[in-house]
């Protein structure tokens, strides 16, 4: 009788010790990035500046399959991939990119005229651009990795003009460095990526 009525009791503190490792914050919080475009103060490239500025249709930006997830994708062998479960993306990765992509086209090219594939374009672009991502994670060696091919289209045949292959890519990062660094790099690698796009739309607006 005695060893019956001890069964609930020992149930109770195991309950009880359950509830109290929950309370003190057991799982770890999931944090949520975004990317961010390049400062507002960012210079145009030199001699950009035309009238009427050149409009710019981003018309398509795609990713791989493999990072078409909420969670941030990093490499931890280099045919394995880590999905950071408690490090996610705050959106949707692609429509992010497109977003600072825009926003970095204006600043360097120094135009308004920027439209992405989500929205009909105001006027006819005089270039349209679409990239399609092959790598965009941090490697085993903590070096964050961007690699895009890329077409300029322009002309009223919308003929691509342009095509080209750009990987772009960081030192690595300190062991200590979290995933806010991470993001931080790969913001700054789309900002150089969007350097690169940017000099060769402004040589085929000319």
């Amino acid at each position: 009788m005695g060893s019956a009525r001890a069964m609930p009791t020992l149930a109770s503190c195991l309950l009880l010790a359950l509830l109290a490792g929950c309370a003190t914050g057991g799982d770890p919080t999931t944090r949520f990035y975004v990317l961010s475009a390049l400062p507002a103060a960012t210079a145009a490239l030199a001699g950009v500046r035309r009238e009427p500025p050149v409009a710019v249709d981003i018309a398509a930006l795609r990713l791989p399959q493999y990072l078409e997830r909420p969670q941030i994708v990093t490499r931890s062998a280099h045919n394995e991939l880590a999905l950071q479960e408690y490090h996610q993306w705050g959106g949707n990765l692609a429509k992010n990119m497109t977003s600072v992509l825009a926003r970095n086209l204006a600043l360097l090219l120094d135009t308004a005229e920027i439209s992405v594939f989500s929205r009909r374009p105001p006027a006819p672009a005089d270039v349209r651009v679409e990239i399609d991502v092959l790598q965009f994670e941090r490697a085993p060696d903590r070096r964050v990795l961007l690699s895009a091919q890329w077409r300029i289209r322009a002309g009223a045949d919308g003929a691509a003009r342009l095509a080209r292959i750009s990987d772009v890519g960081s030192e690595p990062l300190d062991a200590t460095a979290g995933m806010d660094a991470t993001v931080a790099t790969m913001s700054a690698l789309l900002g150089e990526l969007s350097g690169i796009i940017a000099r060769a739309i402004a040589e085929q607006a000319r």
